[in-house]
């Protein structure tokens, strides 16, 4: 089974209407993050569509700890995104987890790449970016969940965080952009972290390719991002650009083999048992 550690199905379903009548046929697993109500909302009446088989309507709320009842299914995660650092939906995340209707928090954590103003790294934005991750990581901790972390450009803030995140059931460190000494450093710390790749690997990004060698196997995760972070594609454009798409897990997991040395049945299997390991509850 495919596993896909993070992906914005509501933002691919923009893109790519039919995608949930093709993901309804894949062997596939997920964590599905959403940012605001109206996306988590989107995203639950997804999970009915999947459980007809991809052309169903409705909600359904709650995280799936029946994996297997279907090919394809998803368990949903909800944050205050580092990249609009505001406190709109604070008491709806938190309302989130208190009920047991999310699988992990985030992503959670720190972008301070490219220059947009809010981006650039200055005091005023680090303290707004400071100030919400530290609200969903106490939350995680009080909520024995999981935090998804989206860190650019600030991995000093994630050691610096490594005392309280130590505390945490786990860290995915979702499309990892450090070194393998700093996956090492993390893990070296305490941190029960887990470290995602996704079409970095294939797209020759050297420092994505050597973590990935690196970091042991049992905290490895694949993940699409879907529909950010297409791989790259011989050709001209779509009319619409490039994006990213559920099917393109399969070879983001055979490029994880590959790095590895190991098949791609076996690799499945790892990142899947991994994925079981950081998202469902034991």
């Amino acid at each position: 089974m495919l596993a896909d550690a993070h992906i914005h199905l509501d933002d691919l379903l923009d893109r790519d209407p039919a995608f949930p009548e093709r993901l309804a046929r894949l062997s596939w697993i997920g964590c599905a993050a959403s940012h605001d109500a109206a996306a988590y909302a989107r995203t639950e009446a997804l999970r009915a569509r999947l459980a007809a088989g991809g052309a169903g309507a409705g909600v359904a709320g709650g995280t799936d700890d029946g994996a297997d009842a279907a090919r394809a299914s998803f368990v949903a995660s909800f944050g205050i995104h580092p990249q609009n650092a505001v406190w709109d939906h604070a008491d709806f995340l938190a309302g989130l987890a208190a009920r047991g209707a999310i699988a992990a928090i985030g992503e959670a954590g720190f972008d301070f790449y490219g220059d947009r103003p809010e981006r650039v790294r200055n005091p005023e934005n680090e303290s707004a970016q400071r100030a919400v991750f530290e609200f969903q990581l106490e939350l995680a901790e009080r909520s024995a969940l999981p935090l998804l972390l989206h860190i650019r450009r600030a991995m000093d803030l994630a050691f610096a965080y490594a005392p309280r995140l130590k505390r945490l059931r786990g860290a995915v460190f979702h499309s990892y952009s450090g070194t393998a000494d700093e996956a090492a450093a993390l893990l070296g710390r305490g941190v029960e972290a887990y470290f995602s790749f996704g079409a970095s690997v294939l797209n020759g990004n050297k420092r994505a390719r050597a973590a990935c060698a690196a970091v042991p196997g049992d905290r490895l995760l694949s993940e699409t991002d879907a529909p950010w972070q297409p791989p790259r594609r011989e050709g001209p454009p779509p009319p619409g650009g490039r994006f990213c798409l559920p099917e393109d897990l399969e070879p983001i997991a055979a490029g994880i083999a590959a790095i590895r040395g190991i098949g791609p049945a076996r690799a499945e299997e790892v990142l899947e048992r991994n994925f079981r390991a950081a998202y469902l509850p034991a």
